[in-house]
């Protein structure tokens, strides 16, 4: 493979670049709305959809442009659950509660699934499973995760017989989860963005947000030409978070994930046909639907160096990427063809943080999904929307902002499960 160069400024990911950003026009001077929206990824574009529902008017403002961030540039994983294992939300939360936050996350998947057919984007996600894989040192863990599943009525299979020929040297264990899927994330976000400014959204694009402060009995969203006045506000830009709530610091943190994706493949290199994790999580790779394969992950061959909010390529991680998809996945001279990074947020014990800031009424934040954000954004931003409109939700409580969180980086081994 060519070798990556040094650390370099990202350009725009695979997904960006088959699903063009439309723009929407700057934000100068003044604007209002019941609430604003800061960002404009999944969970700005799930919160304003379900507003818009509510009857509430929404104003949109977006530093970059729709999915210029995390939402676009991602894996493509579709990943129902959380950033733990069943077993860790089980001991966090309770049967209960676990069993109903993951239902509450496949249900969130079937709605994603079913708009995207109504915004005629069908093929921008794709219920296809998941395949989740084990080294011999990490096989005892792949049948506890079944049986844990199982025992809570989630589907998931053992299933060694789906390790690709190639990947058998390497992994001698699987675990296949129907309910998980792959998707286009720039192309689903972006479809979602432009039709909630069909149903009266308004989207301000190429307007970073310099602050957010008390106004009265509301809030002021300033950009450098201009502002929205609103009663309530969500930060959804999940690990710049702190940037603009730095009070929150401790309890969400930014980490960068980075993938390249290959140039298409012959027929019998095409190894893949689902998308698929190993190393707890650290390595994820997914086919295309165009015939390549996107490669992410890696960050434990530079862990600290990917705790930054910095989006570039680094030399490290890509030619870890490229390892392993010469050595493990069998693609030894296959040339990598597009290479990106995204910033992600990670809460400080694994589960995001949506709802209320507390001490500061009206104001809102969904974010730190700890690597699982495409369907997690998604069910964040209809928690948000409800809670601003109802004052309810039934998974409100397993996210809530205020709940006792600890202070720092979570667990290192945690943080990278399910990075995708």
């Amino acid at each position: 493979m060519r070798q990556p160069k040094a650390d370099t400024v990202t350009g725009p990911s695979f997904w960006q670049l088959e699903a063009p950003a439309r723009l929407y026009g700057a934000l100068t001077g003044p604007a209002s709305a019941d609430v604003c929206i800061i960002g404009a990824g999944v969970t700005a574009a799930s919160c304003a959809w379900r507003l818009l529902e509510h009857g509430v008017s929404v104003a949109v403002v977006e530093g970059r442009e729709a999915a210029a961030g995390a939402s676009g540039r991602n894996g493509g994983f579709a990943s129902t659950g959380t950033a733990l294992t069943y077993t860790e939300l089980v001991d966090r939360l309770g049967a209960d509660q676990a069993a109903a936050l993951q239902l509450a996350t496949e249900a969130a998947l079937d709605q994603m699934q079913e708009l995207a057919g109504e915004l005629r984007v069908p093929h921008a996600i794709r219920r296809t499973g998941s395949l989740w894989l084990a080294t011999a040192d990490e096989a005892g863990e792949i049948p506890a995760m079944v049986e844990a599943a199982a025992g809570a009525g989630i589907r998931a299979l053992l299933a060694p017989e789906r390790i690709p020929p190639p990947l058998r040297d390497s992994f001698v264990e699987a675990a296949y989860l129907p309910q998980d899927g792959e998707l286009s994330p720039a192309l689903w976000v972006r479809a979602l963005v432009e039709a909630a400014t069909g149903r009266g959204a308004r989207v301000f694009d190429r307007s970073p947000v310099v602050s957010v402060t008390a106004d009265g009995g509301g809030w002021r969203v300033a950009t450098g030409d201009g502002g929205v006045t609103a009663q309530a506000v969500l930060i959804a830009c999940d690990g710049l978070i702190p940037r603009l709530a730095p009070d929150l610091a401790r309890a969400i943190y930014p980490v960068r994930g980075q993938v390249a994706v290959t140039a298409v493949l012959p027929s019998q290199l095409r190894v893949l046909d689902v998308p698929t994790h190993s190393h707890g999580g650290f390595y994820y790779y997914r086919p295309t639907a165009d015939g390549r394969i996107a490669v992410g992950g890696g960050r434990m061959h530079d862990l600290e160096a990917e705790f930054t909010d910095v989006e570039t390529t680094t030399a490290p991680i890509q030619r870890a990427i490229d390892r392993f998809a010469a050595r493990t996945l069998g693609l030894e001279g296959v040339r990598m063809e597009h290479r990106w990074a995204g910033i992600m947020g990670f809460s400080s014990d694994m589960l995001p943080l949506v709802g209320a800031v507390p001490g500061s009424d009206g104001l809102y934040v969904s974010g730190g999904y700890s690597g699982v954000g495409n369907v997690q954004g998604f069910l964040g931003g209809r928690i948000v929307a409800d809670l601003i409109a109802t004052g309810s939700h039934p998974q409100a409580g397993a996210y809530d902002p205020a709940r006792p969180l600890p202070t720092g980086r979570a667990d290192e081994r945690v943080a990278g499960q399910r990075e995708s």
